[in-house]
């Protein structure tokens, strides 16, 4: 699921208002063990800049990415979704704090946005919407101020974008090698040595410090604009096939460049308008740039104990992480998903008995969620205790009622590890949930 999740989501997920609104109805309603796993609001969450993030923006975050994934999310995966939504928000709010300099949403762009969610959600009027606020907590002006903000990283984002403009360069890709030395005489006689005939390849392979072109002769293959440093870029698009340049400084050194070939670029799917995917990839080329500088000299703060123990852990600090995860227990002992992540974090370092122990802490702490006994008898598969991995498989059938679809895993489970009486009393299980489904079909008159 992790590695799903890690090429799914994207660092940055901004979406319109009218999409936010209708997450902030649907989304937030997550399932029971997705709510209590989530870090406490209350708390305080982070601080970007000195300035403490929008604990409902977080949630909301949390919300879309939660529905996004869907039915397969597990709890070992709610950290890594926790940490992404931590991410998001403070993108977000990097963005909104940067908007509120440089753009404006009037009060009659937001109600316009507003009656166009009351329009959506099919409701009679803003009071139905008030009320659906209500129960979710919010109030209308807040609610407002929420998407008014939604309105403004629109807008920022807009404008970084609207600024870019293709140029021919854009349209064309260009194949080059180049030859890499760190002083300008050293240049200067290599580039005399080709121009009196000596082959440029050759030359390459001897000389250039270039460790990634230089074994291929100073081949880069083919490039756009946008790739190269400003200096080298700018020359290889000037020049015709089989030109060589004069010697090209940057901060990497001298280089001397000969164009192999240009091209007309191709992009997947949009043969027909490669205009309008070149724009699309600069913008997007752009927009990463002038965010990056944005973040880059951004402080962030981490406030919430769980949700900084999930940052450590995803940047590879584990025992920072494992020291955070206790912090948080210690503030919430009875939240079974802190034991979850903890064990987690010692099955990165091989600590398993520890993992196992915390796992068993879980369970202790809210016995009825059948995927807590798979975890732990994943851990058991993992060191080779076939025995202890079925018993835990059994005590998740046990607890998994009349969920099919956990029943049927489980039988693959059971098949798998050679459990034929286990495997033969899913099968029915299975049966008797299906015998139930069609006797519920039947009495509803479902065809």
């Amino acid at each position: 699921m992790l590695t799903f999740l890690r090429k799914k989501m994207r660092t940055i997920m901004i979406l319109v208002a009218v999409v936010f609104a209708a997450s902030m109805f649907y989304g937030i309603g997550a399932s029971s063990w997705q709510s209590r796993g989530k870090p406490a609001p209350e708390s305080g969450i982070a601080k970007v800049n000195g300035k403490s993030i929008d604990p409902y923006r977080y949630q909301e975050m949390m919300n879309r990415l939660v529905k996004q994934v869907g039915t397969n999310l597990q709890p070992s995966d709610l950290a890594f979704v926790q940490n992404l939504a931590l991410g998001q928000t403070v993108d977000f709010t990097l963005i909104l704090a940067k908007a509120k300099g440089e753009v404006k949403v009037i009060n009659r762009e937001v109600d316009a946005a507003i009656n166009n969610i009351v329009k959506q959600e099919k409701l009679a009027s803003t009071k139905d919407l008030e009320n659906s606020l209500k129960r979710l907590g919010l109030n209308l002006g807040r609610f407002k101020q929420m998407v008014k903000d939604e309105m403004l990283v629109q807008k920022m984002i807009g404008k970084v974008r609207g600024g870019v403009v293709v140029t021919p360069d854009d349209l064309r890709e260009v194949r080059a090698r180049h030859i890499l030395v760190s002083q300008e005489a050293i240049a200067q006689d290599l580039l005399a040595r080709i121009k009196k005939g000596e082959d440029f390849a050759a030359l390459a392979k001897k000389y250039s410090l270039d460790p990634g072109s230089a074994a291929k002769g100073g081949d880069l293959d083919y490039f756009t604009t946008g790739t190269m440093v400003g200096p080298f870029e700018k020359a290889a698009f000037s020049m015709k096939i089989g030109e060589v340049s004069d010697q090209i400084k940057t901060s990497f050194g001298y280089h001397i460049i000969k164009v192999t070939d240009s091209r007309l670029r191709k992009f997947a799917g949009e043969e027909k308008d490669i205009d309008k995917a070149a724009l699309a990839e600069k913008q997007e080329k752009v927009f990463r740039k002038w965010f990056g500088e944005l973040k880059s000299g951004a402080k962030i703060e981490i406030i919430n104990p769980t949700l900084l123990a999930h940052d450590l852990r995803f940047k590879g600090r584990i025992l920072e992480a494992i020291a955070a995860y206790k912090k948080a227990v210690a503030l919430d002992p009875a939240n079974p998903f802190l034991h979850i992540f903890l064990g987690d974090t010692y099955n990165t370092i091989g600590k398993t008995d520890l993992a196992l122990s915390e796992y068993e802490v879980a369970i202790s702490l809210e016995g009825g969620n059948p995927l807590f006994y798979i975890i732990l008898a994943r851990a058991y598969e993992k060191t080779g205790q076939k025995a202890m991995a079925v018993k835990q498989y059994k005590r998740a059938s046990l607890v998994a009622g009349d969920n099919k679809n956990m029943h049927e895993e489980l039988l693959k489970k059971f098949k798998e590890l050679k459990a034929m009486p286990e495997y033969r009393r899913e099968q029915e299980e299975i049966a008797r949930i299906e015998k139930k489904e069609k006797f519920e079909k039947e009495l509803r008159g479902d065809q």
